[in-house]
């Protein structure tokens, strides 16, 4: 059975997650202050997805 629109978007909202916790286990093991930063950067970035993610499904219209 093919998903629907809101089935992609939960998917997503799963990925997200997912990419933040991989993120989040890279910065805490990083070395160097730089590529610390640059992690840190885009774990920022993908809580934000995560935020438009949510509330995407959450005001989604069946």
């Amino acid at each position: 059975m093919e998903k629907n629109a809101k089935q992609h978007i939960q998917d997503a909202c799963t990925e997200l997650q997912n990419s933040s916790t991989c993120l989040t286990d890279a910065a805490n093991t990083v070395e160097k202050a730089e590529n610390k930063q640059q992690i840190q950067n885009t774990l920022n970035a993908v809580q934000s997805a995560i935020q438009a993610a949510n509330t995407t499904l959450s005001n989604y219209k069946e």
